[in-house]
């Protein structure tokens, strides 16, 4: 890439984005490009000892002081339920706004072929979202895109089903992502414990 663009990365959870595309969030970055990261669920099932309400609220800050560490210019929260991601008109029509309030030329989302199924939702949400972007008579409270913008997949984890056509080399990038990551640390310690 050239030119300045404005790319939004979309992820179905808190921390999908920083584990599998933090480095190529940050590489963007680095080119100057305006990254804005857009999360579809609040991650509120991710606790033994917190209550949903409260386990939400720590996983969004914990997902803007990761996307600050990265450079993203805003985080766009969408707050549906963990492990319940469907495409219905409610969510649909949120997706179609993110995609508007980023101005995004470029969309990186999940592999639609990934194990996970609000991955694989949040995929295919992504994925229709972005022509409908760019229709006038679809009403968001951010106006139409002139043109809908290109789509790209991030792997999926261990590369399960998915054939790369590009590489972003993220060697200089790799401690912006570890230090993403290590934002997350309801996650980290939820999952050691599971």
């Amino acid at each position: 890439m050239t030119s300045a663009q404005n790319i939004l990365f979309v992820g179905a959870h808190p921390d999908d984005l920083e584990f599998l595309s933090g480095g190529t969030i940050a590489a963007c970055v680095a080119q100057g490009h305006q990254v804005t990261m857009a999360v579809a669920t609040n991650g509120n099932v991710g606790s033994h000892t917190r209550s949903k309400n409260e386990i939400a609220k720590i996983r969004h800050k914990e997902a803007q002081a990761a996307a600050k560490a990265l450079g993203a210019i805003n985080l766009i929260w969408m707050d549906e339920d963990d492990e319940f991601l469907f495409d219905d008109k409610k969510t649909r029509l949120k997706f179609v706004d993110a995609i508007r309030k980023a101005k995004a030329n470029i969309i990186v989302t999940h592999n639609p072929n990934d194990y996970h199924p609000d991955h694989i939702a949040c995929s295919k949400l992504a994925t229709d979202s972005r022509i409908l972007s760019a229709v006038r008579l679809i009403e968001t409270e951010h106006a139409a895109l002139s043109q809908a913008p290109e789509l790209f997949y991030m792997d999926s984890v261990a590369g399960l089903q998915f054939i790369p056509q590009f590489y972003v080399d993220t060697t200089k990038t790799f401690e912006k992502k570890m230090e993403a990551l290590k934002c997350h640390d309801s996650q980290n310690s939820w999952i050691k414990k599971i």
